[in-house]
């Protein structure tokens, strides 16, 4: 089936994902650091409300810099070199200027649908190899690849060796399967810290099959690509910045994000990158398969456990839809039996709303305990008593 081998996450995602079933490799906290930053939430769309007046004003966050003219004879030298290579079909390049310091570097590229591997690759070392000057090297680098509905994406900071990058960009172009995308995101400003993430998703919430089917495929045809943070999900849906920004709109099996610690002394926790297992594959499709009524749902998984939950199960309603009292107990009537035949710690939780705004919500940790304080709809409490062991 595979005859070949997306997102940038930003942080506000990769928080998200907490809750959910990922770009870095991503995501997903507990309900309750997930709960704890919505009022973070709150703050960070007041700053961008207030950056956006600013845009509107003539302000602008990015701008054109004093040399932008000596960019614009580069950008063209770029188009040019990356234009000629075999497999191209479109190229463009900018340099965005920042306070007088930061000149930041995105190549966005098209390749014909029967592109090679070897011609995703030789996008990303042309990149990695044009004669800038030295005063642009450590500054940052985008490469976005698009080639039929999937996409590759790169950082780095320009100067350095790029050929991980260019390694990630050939591996992704041997990932293929009908009926799905692959999306490939390579991050890392330093060569040693390089993360690679990748997102199959399938084509709608109607055909989660498909995505697991490629999953199965990729994991058979190519072991090689297990120590990355893979995330199998339906295809992500664009909805509109100021009315749906918090919204879930699309389902995912993810691996869990780990939150920094307050005081930065103790060491960030990352995932441990690897393959979905058959049971998180088989868990994630049930839940989208033959329901009573439309959701979403994410499926986080910890490795290792995080508060000693090892999968964390959220379900939302469609955008701009609510849950009634009775359709959250009959959700949770057909799931918690489910989960709870299997031997993991599970973060159950329903939002009622589609959007971050806190509870009350219904939640239940199946096989664990639930911490104090936090605003629980009394229709958990039955489930409560029979599901947790506190």
């Amino acid at each position: 089936m595979f005859l070949k081998a997306f997102r940038l996450p930003d942080p506000i995602s990769r928080w998200g994902a907490a809750i959910s079933p990922a770009d870095s490799p991503a995501s997903a906290p507990s309900p309750r650091i997930v709960r704890g930053i919505d009022a973070v939430r709150s703050t960070i769309l007041t700053v961008v409300l207030t950056m956006t007046a600013v845009l509107l004003s003539g302000c602008y966050y990015l701008e054109r810099g004093p040399d932008q003219a000596e960019h614009d004879r580069w950008s063209r030298k770029i188009e040019t070199a990356i234009r000629a290579l075999p497999g191209v079909t479109a190229a463009s390049h900018q340099f965005e200027h920042y306070e007088g310091k930061i000149f930041h570097s995105s190549l966005d590229v098209r390749l014909r649908d029967e592109a090679t591997p070897a011609e995703a690759a030789s996008v990303v070392n042309t990149m990695g190899t044009q004669p800038l000057p030295r005063r642009f090297h450590g500054e940052p680098m985008n490469v976005t690849i698009g080639r039929m509905a999937d996409s590759y994406s790169a950082y780095w900071l320009f100067g350095r060796d790029v050929s991980p990058e260019a390694t990630a960009a050939h591996n992704w172009a041997r990932l293929w399967a009908a009926g799905t995308e692959v999306h490939w995101s390579s991050r890392g400003g330093d060569a040693s810290r390089i993360t690679n993430a990748i997102d199959v998703q399938a084509g709608s919430e109607n055909e989660p099959h498909r995505a697991t089917a490629a999953m199965r495929s990729i994991i058979r045809d190519f072991p090689e690509l297990a120590s990355n943070q893979w995330t199998v999900s339906t295809v992500h849906k664009r909805e509109g910045w100021f009315t749906s920004q918090w919204a879930t709109n699309h389902s995912e099996r993810t691996p869990g994000s780990y939150p920094w610690p307050h005081d930065r002394l103790t060491p960030h926790q990352e995932p441990t990158p690897r393959f979905p297992s058959n049971d998180e594959l088989d868990l994630w499709q049930w839940f989208l398969t033959d329901q009573p009524i439309p959701f979403f749902v994410q499926v986080a998984v910890y490795d290792p456990p995080l508060e000693g939950r090892t999968l964390a199960v959220t379900v939302f309603p469609p955008v701009g839809a609510e849950f009634t009292a009775a359709q959250t107990t009959q959700l949770a009537d057909l799931h918690l039996p489910y989960v709870a035949g299997s031997s993991a710690v599970v973060d159950y939780t329903i939002y009622t709303r589609n959007r971050y705004r806190g509870g009350p919500f219904f939640w239940v940790v199946v096989g664990g305990c639930q911490t104090p304080g936090s605003d629980v709809l009394p229709e958990s409490q039955p489930y409560v008593r029979q599901y947790e062991r506190c």
